[in-house]
């Protein structure tokens, strides 16, 4: 099978896609310790054995879940990110395009956090094999445009990595914490996909004014 972190998601064959998407629940749910082939096999509706003639242990079939969610992420919207004209609308695309990708993919999310708290290896291989292909990752995008911003005077001297941690942090932190936020926030509670609407025009708000000179 080809490496999974140099193909487009869509290149995959309908087998490959229900191994994919059946994993990634295994894993969201359970973690890559927790979680069983058989499991796995079950819910793509496939015997063990050709499970296993796809991917030959489990920790080789979390490595390729893991590239094709990040496959996946960066398809989502670093298209447009890249086609942005000015930072204002590279901001809003990249906090709408973080919002939708997670609001629309939760367990991809689960799946990143579940890596990061444990160690994040298979993380830091991937952005870093990433990183040596040279792909334009939707947060140095960011951060480059950030730099452009500063130097044409658009925004105050700010830290871009520090900048672009807190853009991602807002973006995150509501999906990661939604039971206590359903709790604390009536909006959220009365309907959560029109909070999330108003959570990105509140996130663009702040931050790009923030950015502001003054």
């Amino acid at each position: 099978m080809p490496d999974a972190g140099s193909q487009h998601p869509d290149a995959y064959s309908d087998t490959e896609r229900q191994i994919f998407d059946a994993a990634l629940q295994e894993f969201a749910r359970k973690g890559r310790d927790g979680a069983r082939m058989q499991a796995i096999a079950d819910a793509a509706d496939i015997n063990k054995a050709m499970l296993h003639y796809y991917f030959r242990s489990k920790e080789r079939l979390y490595d390729e879940v893991f590239a094709f969610s990040m496959r996946r992420f960066m398809a989502a919207f670093g298209e447009s990110l890249g086609a942005a004209p000015t930072f204002r609308e590279t901001l809003r695309v990249f906090i709408d395009g973080y919002v939708d990708f997670i609001r629309d993919n939760r367990a991809v999310m689960q799946l990143m956090v579940s890596e990061n708290l444990a160690g994040g290896s298979a993380l830091g291989r991937h952005l870093r094999r990433m990183q040596e292909a040279e792909h334009a990752l939707p947060p140095r995008v960011l951060v480059e445009r950030i730099e452009a911003a500063v130097d044409a005077g658009e925004i105050r001297p700010v830290d871009p990595h520090h900048t672009v941690l807190s853009v991602i942090s807002t973006c995150l932190f509501f999906f990661v914490t939604e039971p206590t936020v359903r709790v604390i926030h009536p909006a959220a509670r009365a309907d959560w996909s029109e909070f999330v609407d108003a959570r990105k025009e509140h996130l663009f708000d702040l931050i790009y004014h923030g950015l502001a000179r003054p």
